[in-house]
């Protein structure tokens, strides 16, 4: 039996959930460094994918894990990628964030604002005080977390994949980040400070 990689399993489920919906959707593709010439420099994708709908731009990173938590390991959420999502950040109608797929032990997605994770990782790193009803993990976002500050994506499974319901994924994010003020800092989006 062939491994497959769940992860990117994920990507191609939510990509073909956005062309089932007619979303205009762009998936940026990963260079394969075993393709190129040895010492030819790649440049690093900003995010996984972004997605138009209704005047809005939502650039996503998606992460996907069997477990009940998502490292914030370098392996797994690159710095860059926090970086440009923060960046994104300061233009207006622009909601980025992670899309995270927690697999077992039932499929469970959410959306977090890149301004959520970033408060709640420099809370749980330097263990400041916090108001958070569920326990803060100084190593991992864990799936608890993800609910009380995220959004849920629904879906529904096909035989083996999952349809994403990407629109009403947007037109909730829109609803909640529109004005600028839904984030936990309570800062309009568009005058968010770079961190």
């Amino acid at each position: 039996m062939v491994a497959t990689n769940q992860g990117k399993v994920f990507e191609a489920n939510v990509q073909q959930s956005a062309k089932d919906q007619s979303l205009f959707f762009y998936r940026i593709k990963d260079v394969n460094p075993m393709a190129i010439k040895r010492g030819f420099g790649v440049s690093k994708n900003k995010y996984d994918c972004f997605l138009f709908f209704k005047g809005y731009l939502f650039p996503f990173e998606l992460k996907s894990t069997k477990d009940k938590s998502v490292s914030f390991s370098e392996k797994i959420i690159k710095p860059q990628q926090i970086k440009h999502l923060k960046e994104a950040t300061q233009y207006p109608n622009i909601i980025p964030g992670f899309l995270f797929q927690f697999r077992e032990p039932e499929n469970k997605v959410y959306f977090v604002h890149i301004n959520d994770f970033l408060t709640y990782k420099n809370i749980a790193e330097k263990q400041l005080k916090h108001t958070y009803k569920n326990k803060v993990n100084k190593a991992s976002i864990p799936i608890a977390i993800c609910e009380e500050i995220g959004t849920e994506v629904r879906w529904m499974k096909k035989k083996v994949n999952y349809t994403y319901y990407l629109n009403k994924l947007c037109d909730e994010l829109i609803e909640k980040f529109a004005n600028g003020t839904n984030c936990t800092s309570h800062t309009p989006i568009n005058k968010r400070v770079m961190m």
